[in-house]
């Protein structure tokens, strides 16, 4: 009996000590039980400690073939595409869709990434791939513009289970239902791009979610018709709204020629791309890139890094020339942009200058073009929601 007091008294005693403790203690067994109750119950469910979660910690990074356009993706020059996410690259013909997919994923084989290409229109072939860096020796592609083997083809993915994929469809804009063929045939042709679109919606869902599970990467294309603006009305863009529900984050793509002078009459010698995220879960949107072709010379690395280094006060220019202290980068922001690799700390002081500032600049024209036309989608659908009752209440 005298032991038992003793002992009854020690554990008060301790608890006198840290109450808290016992507390963390009950709290952690009912996280813990909870933890194992769902695990059982939900088969197949992802179930951890956030900070031991390896679908929330284990991720990788590919580079893009632009400083200026990992930035504006990951906040870093060094990093870009995340693992687990799906990107929407989208923009009107010749913008660098395809190109911008096979440098990426050039990009992730030599990190020892398995690269999948699904073509829907037959543009990408061997000597394209060379060209930009990516080996077609390593490179699984499949052609075919129906939306339900696309399908097919990604659920086998899912299946094998494996992780570090970064698997492209070039492009969305180019599926369609093998049943419109058909129905051509008997002489019935329909228009049902309502159901296309419902199938692409269950494919990027598909690709989205193998995404997050198996550690992989997507990329996928669209294009968007009409005259080419800030930033395009959803209805344009190929694959409907999936193409803008989906994907973790939407890049809009607008390109202008570069000329041998300032004079609009002199040779075309590149392109400039103007890269805007019009989405981003990973780092705030609206921010705006510039990816530079230089038809002699290939694509830029270092384009846009000569704006952003006047911004953050590493550059200064006189009159035409630009200069990084008492260095001279060149006459002219071709010949400045060119110049920047040959000055390594330059890239490493800025990246260094966006972290410690963590600097954003959004583009408040774009934002305020999002804004009015999320306002005009949701009036729409008010309308026609109005008019299903006001249908429904006079057939009564």
């Amino acid at each position: 009996m005298i032991r038992e007091i003793q002992e009854h008294y020690n554990h008060y005693e301790k608890q006198e000590e840290d109450p808290k403790k016992d507390i963390r203690k009950i709290n952690m067994t009912t996280f813990d039980e909870l933890q194992k109750a769902i695990k059982k119950s939900v088969r197949g469910a992802h179930v951890s400690v956030l900070s031991k979660s390896d679908i929330a910690v284990n991720r990788f990074w590919i580079e893009t073939p632009a400083l200026d356009l990992n930035r504006i993706l990951s906040g870093s020059l060094y990093k870009g595409i995340q693992s687990r996410n799906l990107l929407a690259l989208v923009g009107p013909e010749h913008s660098m869709k395809s190109s911008l997919m096979v440098l990426c994923m050039a990009a992730a084989q030599k990190q020892g990434k398995k690269c999948v290409i699904i073509d829907t229109e037959g543009g990408v072939n061997d000597k394209f791939c060379r060209r930009w860096g990516l080996n077609p020796d390593e490179t699984l592609y499949i052609y075919t513009p129906w939306v339900h083997e696309v399908k097919s083809v990604i659920a086998q993915i899912k299946e094998s289970g494996e992780e570090g994929y970064v698997i492209g469809i070039d492009s969305v804009g180019g599926l369609d239902r093998y049943k419109s063929q058909t129905d051509a045939l008997a002489g019935d042709p329909k228009a049902d791009q309502g159901l296309l679109q419902k199938e692409i919606r269950g494919l990027l869902k598909l690709l989205l979610n193998i995404c997050i599970g198996q550690n992989s990467i997507g990329i996928v294309n669209g294009h968007y018709y009409g005259k080419p603006s800030s930033v395009p009305m959803p209805d344009q863009i190929g694959g409907g709204k999936a193409m803008k529900l989906f994907p973790s984050i939407l890049v809009t793509l607008k390109k202008e020629n570069i000329h041998e002078t300032s004079a609009r009459t002199s040779p075309v010698i590149g392109n400039k791309i103007t890269a805007i995220t019009v989405k981003n879960r990973i780092y705030p949107p609206y921010q705006k890139a510039t990816v530079m072709l230089d038809y002699k010379n290939g694509l830029k690395t270092h384009g846009g890094l000569v704006e952003l280094g006047m911004e953050a006060g590493l550059i200064t220019q006189g009159g035409s020339w630009f200069s990084y202290g008492e260095e001279k980068l060149g006459q002219g922001i071709l010949n400045a942009t060119e110049n920047i690799s040959s000055f390594p700390d330059i890239t490493k002081e800025l990246d260094k200058w966006l972290e410690s500032t963590g600097y954003s600049k959004m583009d408040d024209d774009v934002k305020e073009a999002v804004e009015i036309i999320e306002e005009e989608e949701i009036k729409a659908e008010t309308k026609k929601a109005e008019r299903k009752i006001t249908i429904k209440t006079k057939k009564k």
